[in-house]
């Protein structure tokens, strides 16, 4: 996507969720440039009738206050109005960014939440994190940058040629034409800073990415002494980001350098019609204070716009750029237009005729695989690794898509139907089952928010995890820390295998749910597995071939095809593939 076009697409962002609060939008524009006008053009409007007065005479000797009472009375008015006018704007822009921010965020997080599987795994999550909070400063920095700087400029000069028309016609024709060259240089100017902005906030987002991922793996740093490796790295990503800083500063140099002396010219260019206009055309003292007093402010106000309005649009526009580009994905797998109602209750599963074809390999991995599971039969998955078992799971809880064939559950299709139905319709342990920087009972409440107290010890009972959470300083209060990273792999099973009980789902996924339990461990958890798996479908991957031997029928993989499948005795019987890895595992002693 370009630059161009993603700052289109930021605009109109923003622009769209402003409106979402009309009283809060509206009420901002329209007083700013009230408030502009009442505060800033008329006080000096005021002064010039009063050095007029004076300068022809027009007034009363030792009468102060007879001859300028009024005046002073609405100069005095005019400029404490702002005290209080100004808090106008101030609320209303605060309440209009309050609620833009907020419902940023919501959008931001809810759509980062339906990307794929996929997605996530090809991106950062210390740089999604990074950019999310950008997109937020990006509006905050935007909307003031628009409220208190662009708006009273343009007003400013609304103002100043509707005042001096009459006045002073000459000085109205070059003040408009040389603002519209002012402001159309200064875009063209500040190219190079936007694209170089935009290239320092890719920088910076790549740099938080790396960080948060140095942290989250920073026992593999450790252990593989990577520490003076990880540091010459991050300085790389530093020295990048330092690198593209310093190309925008130098180009925001020459950019300033420009502005400044325009700036300066349209003082003198001022000062200069001032004496023509009194030289020439017998302009009076209130003319030449006006012109000197509006061209002295719009002079100002030009420099910051294009020192400070624009550079900030500029910043601003490249920390919002990433997350913009984020919100126009769309998400790799979405649920249909119109979902069916769903709810699996016995629980049959069929694979008719599936393809599939791994994205990033290329690799057809299922070539019209046929699986018919039973409502409440218990399958057994194994194979070499690459054979196809974890590419099963993913399919059936649409992960990732077929290519052609469907996938059935109780006879429905299950991409006619939202994503969130089918999960709820699934209890999935995976290998490395991950948990929430939360206490140990949300972690296992996680599987049926409604559950109650005494639901979520007898599942942690049952799953062995009491034994371990009894024994912790604040029990099931505990922190399991990022990612359950205080929680040996074993523990974080057995509070997965609890999560899946308490969700009392028709179907039960298990990939590799005992692989890191030691063996005390996993005779005391394949009882409560079994316990689980009573009365629903399950489908169960493992390496561990104890395991599955009990199953109800063994399917093998073998290169995305099944070479093999029934129960383990006949599997043995048949001297093939699963009996080579039995036999590899056990040494060729089976147990009844």
């Amino acid at each position: 996507m370009k630059k161009s076009s993603t700052t289109t697409k930021t605009i109109q962002l923003y622009w769209h969720q402003a409106w979402h609060y009309p009283v809060y939008a509206a009420g901002t524009l329209i007083s700013i440039p009230i408030i502009t006008l009442i505060t800033n053009y008329l006080p000096p409007l005021v002064l010039a009738n009063v050095l007029n007065r004076l300068a022809k005479g027009q007034f009363t000797p030792n009468d102060v206050w007879g001859s300028f009472g009024t005046s002073l009375l609405l100069y005095t008015c005019l400029m404490f109005a702002g005290v209080f006018t100004w808090r106008i704007v101030d609320t209303l822009s605060w309440r209009l960014e309050a609620n833009v921010e907020r419902d940023l965020a919501e959008r931001v997080y809810g759509h980062l939440l339906g990307q794929s599987a996929n997605f996530h795994a090809d991106s950062f999550g210390g740089s999604l994190v990074s950019q999310s909070s950008k997109i937020l400063g990006a509006y905050d920095q935007i909307a003031d940058t628009t409220f208190y700087q662009v708006i009273p400029l343009f007003s400013g000069l609304i103002f100043t040629s509707i005042i001096l028309s009459r006045r002073a016609p000459l000085y109205v024709v070059a003040l408009v034409l040389f603002t519209a060259f002012y402001v159309t240089t200064a875009f063209w100017v500040t190219r190079k800073v936007r694209h170089l902005s935009s290239e320092h906030a890719a920088a910076e987002s790549a740099q938080t990415g790396y960080l948060a991922d140095s942290i989250t793996n920073v026992m593999a740093i450790k252990s593989f002494a990577g520490k003076e490796y990880e540091e010459r790295q991050y300085s790389k990503a530093t020295t990048n980001t330092a690198s593209h800083l310093m190309s925008l500063m130098h180009a925001m140099q020459r950019q300033m350098i420009y502005f400044s002396g325009l700036t300066s010219l349209i003082e003198v260019i001022a000062l200069f019609i001032a004496i023509v206009s009194v030289v020439t055309f017998k302009a009076n003292l209130a003319t030449v204070f006006l012109v000197l007093t509006y061209t002295a402010s719009i002079s100002s106000q030009l420099f910051t716009f294009s020192n400070g309005s624009l550079r900030n649009y500029n910043r601003a526009f490249g920390n919002a750029s990433g997350m913009t580009e984020i919100l126009q994905l769309i998400p790799e797998i979405q649920d249909p237009v119109s979902p069916k109602e769903f709810k699996a209750s016995l629980g049959t599963i069929s694979f008719n005729d599936v393809t599939f074809i791994h994205d990033g390999a290329n690799k057809e991995i299922f070539s019209k695989l046929n699986v018919q599971i039973k409502a409440g039969e218990k399958i057994g998955l194994v194979g070499h690794s690459g054979s196809g078992k974890t590419t099963f799971t993913r399919l059936l809880l649409r992960f990732s898509d077929v290519d052609s064939g469907e996938i059935t559950i109780d006879g429905q299709n299950i991409a006619s139907i939202t994503q969130d139905d089918l999960h709820r319709s699934i209890a999935y342990v995976p290998q490395e089952p991950i948990m929430f920087h939360r206490s140990l009972f949300n972690n296992i409440r996680y599987g049926n928010f409604s559950a109650s107290k005494e639901t979520v010890f007898s599942a942690a009972k049952v799953a062995h995890a009491d034994e371990f959470i009894k024994t912790l300083p604040q029990g099931y209060e505990t922190l399991v820390g990022e990612r359950g990273v205080k929680l040996s792999g074993g523990q974080r099973q057995r509070v997965a295998i609890a999560r899946a009980m308490i969700k009392n789902a028709p179907i039960l996924v298990l990939d590799e749910a005992t692989s890191a339990l030691d063996s005390e461990s996993e005779v005391l958890i394949q009882d409560a597995l079994w316990k689980l798996m009573e009365g629903r479908t399950a489908i169960v991957i493992a390496h561990r071939l104890s395991t599955i031997q009990k199953m109800d029928r063994i399917i093998v993989l073998d290169n995305g095809k099944i070479s093999e499948q029934g129960t383990h005795k006949e599997l043995i019987k048949n001297n093939g593939v699963y009996a080579g890895l039995w036999a590899h595992q056990s040494g060729g002693f089976l147990e009844d």
